[in-house]
């Protein structure tokens, strides 16, 4: 099996502390985290070894994992996996998420460490979901990107 790094970057015009309540916060993740897919739901409890699980029902997918480091408004870890038809997979992967100061707002980094045969498939995913973060600066009253 070959690792892949996918890194990806998205900037909102949010301060770091909204761009962490919205990877943090359940209600707030729910605005903006698959927020178009019908059935979505969103449970986290962001802590060093709490659980996350963002599913789909209606459309056969989601995600799970664990919490394995955070660092307030500055970095979370997180294991990551798939969810098809509500069975878990197999891989267990690592989603490193930064948060830095970026002008007036936050830019939020991804990084995906992952098997190669799943990298193109999330990379795709990754975009979509992260271009819904600036999201966070409209619920905020702010102007977004």
């Amino acid at each position: 099996m070959t690792e892949t790094r996918i890194e990806l970057s998205q900037a909102v015009a949010a301060s770091r502390a909204e761009a962490w309540t919205a990877w943090t916060d359940p209600d707030a993740i729910a605005r903006w985290w698959w927020h178009r897919i019908p059935g979505t739901t969103i449970a986290a409890d962001a802590r060093v070894g709490g659980r996350y699980r963002f599913e789909s029902r209606d459309a056969g997918f989601g995600v799970t994992g664990e919490y394995l480091a955070l660092e307030p408004l500055e970095l979370l870890v997180l294991s990551w996996q798939w969810i098809d038809d509500g069975v878990e997979g197999d891989a267990v992967d690592t989603v490193t998420v930064r948060f830095a100061d970026d002008g007036d707002g936050t830019l939020v980094t991804v990084v995906h460490e992952t098997d190669a045969t799943g990298a193109p498939d999330y990379e795709i995913g990754w975009r979509e979901t992260l271009g819904e973060l600036p999201i966070v600066a409209r619920r905020t009253g702010r102007p977004s990107d």
